[in-house]
């Protein structure tokens, strides 16, 4: 509950812009939701495509200022290949439309994309943190070393790391998930154990 208020908490600032952020592979892709995590800005959808071009994409409420920060930033840590600030339903589907090139995987990708996750209540934002975890999960079990650039990413805290890993092992627990959350278990062994080595990080 305290999550969900959190976000709705988050989506109740100022007027902000929406942006589509395109990621290049895993790694790049990891880099930019720990960045984003870290500043505070509202993801509104995550989605993994892994096509040749491209990897995955996030649409995010950002603000002016933020969204500097974020282009600056990008020169040094290479967080992104592409940014569009999107302003109207078919401009998203445009975007979208010429990013996704191989014909046969369209119908699955559109299927995976969200044109109008529209944030009114609560049951909107469990609905949306229910697929990040699936994301997060299918990530972890395609491959190992997005797992070891997640536990040793400096783009998240251990703390938002652990956080996180809790909340997704709480959630599955729920839905008697067990061998999913041993997994998440083990990640999280992973993450202390990689603090413990390195007693400067936080």
């Amino acid at each position: 509950m305290d999550r969900i208020d959190d976000i709705m908490g988050k989506f109740n600032r100022h007027r902000e812009m929406e942006v589509f952020l395109t990621t290049f592979d895993g790694a790049q892709h990891l880099r930019l939701h720990g960045w984003l995590k870290r500043n505070d800005v509202l993801i509104k959808s995550e989605n993994i495509v892994n096509q040749e071009d491209y990897f995955g994409v996030f649409t995010v409420y950002i603000n002016d200022t933020m969204l500097k920060k974020l282009k600056e930033e990008n020169t040094e840590k290479g967080l992104f290949i592409d940014l569009e600030v999107m302003s109207t339903e078919s401009e998203r589907w445009n975007i979208f439309q010429n990013k996704t090139k191989d014909k046969d995987n369209l119908l699955e990708s559109i299927q995976n994309f969200m044109f109008s996750f529209q944030i009114r209540d609560k049951n909107d934002i469990e609905k949306f943190l229910k697929e990040a975890n699936e994301t997060s999960l299918a990530l972890f079990k395609k491959n190992d070393d997005f797992v070891d650039d997640y536990v040793e990413t400096p783009e998240m805290t251990k703390k938002d790391k652990l956080k996180d890993l809790e909340l997704m092992i709480e959630a599955f627990v729920e839905e008697e998930r067990y061998e999913d959350c041993a997994l998440l278990v083990k990640i999280k062994e992973k993450v202390i154990k990689h603090y413990a080595k390195s007693p400067a990080k936080k």
